[in-house]
């Protein structure tokens, strides 16, 4: 390892630069579950990184080393600005492109207080008052949300979520929701609460720039895989600006 480190000390740099270049690219994209593989890679590298100075500076060869470390904070620093010049870009004005229809029904999440969020908790909903077929109820503001989801009879499997722009029917964080909103749920025979508080982001759109987005609810069956749409409901959102 030691002569491999010594011989080969450029690599790693190259290495950080990729895993870094595709966490950024990744992040844009919204593919979460992509996001934790890369940034695993990323761990590692870096702490190979870490590893190939010591062995470096051990064995005196200390411009290797200096120019190694400055790939690598050059590198860090040029993908960090551009990770931050893509988050201030300024709004996509996706609310503003799809005003919501006049005489539309819809729902408005149930916003948390700032007392609710220094506690950790949630605005109560009355349980007796719930649809006894199914029910769905979306927290949150700003684009960062949380949903509850009760249901009647089911087989066991997966329960997640679909949203797309009312107007349009455009797909909304359409690579990452389903996965963010993907809850594995036991066979349930009677109406019982099968989602409690999971959390999800809409990125289209800014703060404060209202559209109407439809929410569904989907059923994968864990043995023979068909998807069902449960039910569906109508809310007024927001996206969030990273």
């Amino acid at each position: 390892m030691k002569r491999y480190i010594l011989k080969f000390w450029w690599v790693l740099p190259i290495l950080l630069f990729i895993c870094l270049l595709g966490l950024v690219l990744l992040f844009a994209d919204e593919p979460s579950f992509l996001e934790s593989i890369v940034g695993i890679l990323l761990l590692l590298v870096l702490i190979c990184l870490f590893a190939s100075w010591v062995v470096l500076l051990i064995n005196k060869q200390w411009g290797k080393c200096l120019l190694s470390a400055a790939l690598s904070v050059g590198i860090i620093c040029l993908l960090w600005d551009l990770l931050i010049i893509g988050a201030m870009a300024g709004p996509d004005g996706f609310g503003k492109k799809h005003p919501i229809p006049d005489g539309l029904d819809y729902n408005l999440p149930i916003e948390r207080s700032e007392s609710d969020y220094l506690r950790r908790s949630f605005p109560s909903v009355d349980v007796d008052s719930l649809d006894e077929s199914s029910f769905l109820q979306v927290w949150g503001d700003m684009g960062v949300y949380y949903y509850d989801f009760y249901y009647g009879s089911l087989p066991a499997g997966e329960v997640f979520l679909r949203c797309y722009e009312v107007t349009e029917n455009h797909p909304l964080s359409k690579n990452r929701l389903p996965n963010e909103t993907m809850v594995q749920i036991e066979a349930v025979s009677s109406f019982s609460k099968l989602v409690e508080k999971q959390q999800f982001v809409i990125s289209e759109g800014d703060w404060e720039d209202y559209y109407a987005a439809r929410f569904e609810v989907w059923h994968r069956d864990g043995k023979t895989g068909k998807e069902t749409k449960l039910m569906e409901k109508v809310y007024r959102v927001e996206g969030y600006m990273r």
